[in-house]
């Protein structure tokens, strides 16, 4: 059925129009002043800089044979500061404006699906970004003339610039999609330009490495071409997931909107694991592994978070696409909405990751070429503080699930979230507020009465303690399992297709 369409999608392509939200957001940068104030600034800015560069090297007697790489890196430079800052602030600005509750545009009125929403906001980004390296490309070029660049180094560094300015942007409309509170957004906005400004200044970075060493001579190398490789399907990997996370923000709740996110990450997951596990045979160095099982784990438990923010009940809509039979709908039950199929997929991941990152360790002590970086002992204390750090988040997540079924079951299920994050940050406060107040505070208190706390992992001077946080954190969550087991069964159980005449329950707002 989906090659179908796909198929009759393609055949009739003369038949294709242009996104409307494309030529909507184009007509409203044209009228803006801000976009043609900002152009303007830039070419000014670029035609003063390279006036001022070859003025000064006029008055010198030497010929400066590095004056086109100087002013290559001078003009990345402004181009980074204009494209990556500029283009990703009006675009989130635009797309934030159109999600407040008193503005029903085209989010909320249009027939528009939510994916082409989010495309139209994210290629009119693309096409301004377009706009600024066209107006700077002169000025790019004119640098080859006067030595110390070469076109592949040039055409090098603006297409990574571009794929960052591309992945600032969709990260913009993920944060501007966010249903938020104008102080949370506006916190948001200013944590998205702080890590704007790191990659600004990763960018500069790049920029003069590539000119130290060149490209002429890596060229035809298969290492090359495989780093390229690896660096564009992280960035294209990331820019994937925020396009889905924010069509998923802004579809509405009776939508089957965890599928896609979930599906994702899930693929994401596992070619990221193939990658690193290629790399690390690759070089030799099996601990490369060991940077695809933190990011895992910093998505997984990010993805906890999500989760138990979802509804019980399931729309006529998702009910109505639950497959008949039993093994499929085992499977949907992992990737459909609602929090109980959630948390099993989070926990299937989870321990994948755990296992899959002991394996390849384990393994790599015999053909590792260059040996491990880890001895015995710092591998088993990188898995117990793993495998505790998960005990505790399950156990903070089924808890706060605990706490809003039973104390507050009219209110949204978002509150489970919030739930989860107090609890963990007021068990990790809280003690040591009683023992400053008692006098008792000291490090020897804080390692050995803080059980229960996540953060006093990380901080603790005694390797050997981890232990005792991985006995408690499992004791707490098979508590919290026997006490949410008749919840996860009546969800299981609930998870089947809408009968004929069968009315689901209202969705919780």
């Amino acid at each position: 059925m989906t090659f179908t369409k796909l198929k009759s999608h393609f055949i009739n392509w003369r038949e294709w129009e242009l996104n409307p939200i494309v030529i909507k957001e184009l007509r409203q940068a044209v009228r803006s002043w801000a976009v043609t104030g900002m152009l303007i600034l830039f070419l000014s800015v670029l035609f003063i800089a390279s006036l001022g560069f070859l003025v000064t090297q006029s008055f010198s007697v030497d010929t400066d044979l590095r004056l086109g790489g100087t002013m290559f890196s001078a003009f990345t430079m402004i181009l980074a500061v204009a494209s990556v800052i500029f283009i990703p602030l009006y675009v989130g600005v635009r797309v934030g404006a159109e999600r407040v509750d008193n503005n029903p545009d085209l989010l909320y009125v249009s027939t528009l699906s939510p994916g082409r929403i989010i495309r139209g906001k994210f290629f009119c980004g693309a096409y301004m970004a377009l706009l600024f390296f066209s107006a700077c490309m002169p000025f790019m070029a004119f640098t080859n003339l006067l030595r110390g660049v070469d076109l592949p180094t040039v055409f090098f560094v603006l297409f990574f610039l571009f794929l960052v300015v591309c992945l600032a942007n969709m990260f913009a409309i993920f944060l501007a999609c966010l249903p938020l509170s104008r102080p949370f957004k506006i916190l948001f906005a200013l944590i998205g330009f702080i890590a704007l400004c790191f990659v600004i200044t990763s960018v500069i970075g790049f920029t003069f490495s590539m000119m130290r060493f060149g490209l002429g001579g890596t060229l035809g190398t298969r290492e090359f071409w495989g780093g390229v490789a690896t660096a564009v399907g992280i960035g294209l990997g990331l820019m994937g997931l925020f396009y889905f996370l924010a069509v998923a923000l802004i579809s509405p709740p009776s939508m089957n909107r965890a599928l896609p996110v979930r599906i994702y990450l899930t693929v994401i997951w596992f070619l990221g694991g193939l990658l690193t596990v290629g790399w690390a045979m690759k070089t030799g160095y099996a601990q490369i592994i060991g940077a695809w099982a933190m990011i895992s784990f910093v998505l997984q438990l990010l993805s906890l978070l999500v989760v138990i923010s979802n509804a019980d009940q399931l729309s006529a809509r998702v009910r109505r696409d639950i497959p008949q039979g039993g093994g499929r709908r085992a499977v949907a039950f992992l990737f459909f909405n609602g929090a109980a199929g959630g948390l099993l997929w989070v926990a299937i991941l989870s321990v994948a990751t755990f296992f899959a990152t002991k394996e390849v360790l384990f393994l790599g002590e015999t053909w590792s070429a260059r040996g491990l970086a880890m001895n015995a002992n710092d591998q088993d204390q990188f898995f117990t503080a793993s495998a505790a750090t998960l005990a505790y988040a399950f156990a903070y997540a089924l808890t706060a699930l605990l706490i809003q079924r039973n104390f507050f079951p009219k209110r949204s299920p978002k509150l489970a979230g919030l739930l989860c994050v107090l609890l963990a940050g007021a068990w990790a406060v809280l003690p040591s507020i009683v023992f400053f107040f008692l006098n008792q505070l000291s490090w020897r208190s804080v390692e050995s009465l803080q059980l229960g706390n996540v953060f006093n992992i990380f901080s603790l001077r005694e390797d050997e303690r981890r232990v005792y946080h991985l006995f408690f954190a499992m004791g707490w969550l098979i508590l919290m399992i026997v006490l949410n087991a008749n919840w996860f069964a009546r969800q299981a159980k609930n998870f089947r297709p809408a009968g004929a005449g069968e009315v689901p329950p209202p969705l919780p707002q």
